[in-house]
């Protein structure tokens, strides 16, 4: 008889099963046979689909990653103005974190994985954001955007809203729709080069 195949479905039970504990425990608070009875599958399956901890935690990152950047591109539009592109991905931002309330308690987590990992990983998600990576460029070009490296921009308007939306999912600050539109204009502010002005100074209503 041949051995039986991975299955999909429990690749994700896995997956999700991890998520969870990752969130409640840390790396570490948690055993594989945990995983397994969280996951409702068998200890041995587990090395089915991943040689150790460190290949799931890595295979999970990258699965992650995967999903932010799709949700975060999703109904992307390249011609519309700058702004409202940067807007759009934004609030796609937003609501993910908000949606994967576990992915997002994790998040941390995931920061404390060894450099060479986190380097591929930068590496893959810049992969998948080539229209953020387009936008910044085209910004940076006609001085609507600083002119500051992809990096520096993304934790200046990207990166605030996963700790924000941490800070909202534990209850300690509280963000409705409108300041969250709030949030996303300063978030803007904050990247938005020269052009992006009128001559008082100020940034004009796009």
């Amino acid at each position: 008889m041949s051995p039986a195949k991975p299955s999909p479905d429990k690749r994700e039970a896995i997956f999700c099963a991890t998520i969870k504990l990752l969130a409640k425990y840390g790396f570490h608070g948690f055993s594989i046979k945990q995983l397994a009875e969280e996951a409702g599958v068998a200890t041995g399956t587990i090395y089915l689909y991943f040689k150790d901890r460190e290949d799931l935690i890595r295979e999970l990152n990258t699965q992650i990653i995967n999903d932010f950047v799709k949700a975060s591109l999703e109904g992307h539009d390249p011609q519309l103005p700058l702004k409202q592109q940067y807007q759009h991905i934004c609030f796609n931002i937003w609501q993910f974190c908000i949606e994967n309330s576990c992915i997002t308690h994790c998040k941390a987590q995931f920061d404390h994985l060894p450099p060479d990992v986190l380097r591929s990983q930068h590496s893959h998600a810049w992969d998948g954001l080539q229209p953020l990576k387009h936008l910044f460029e085209q910004g940076r070009k006609t001085q609507k955007i600083k002119n500051l490296p992809d990096d520096i921009l993304i934790s200046f308007s990207i990166e605030p809203y996963l700790y924000l939306a941490r800070q909202h999912l534990l209850d300690i600050i509280k963000v409705d729709s409108e300041q969250l539109t709030h949030i996303i204009d300063a978030s803007w502010d904050a990247i938005a080069g020269p052009a992006s002005k009128n001559t008082n100074g100020q940034f004009p209503q796009e």
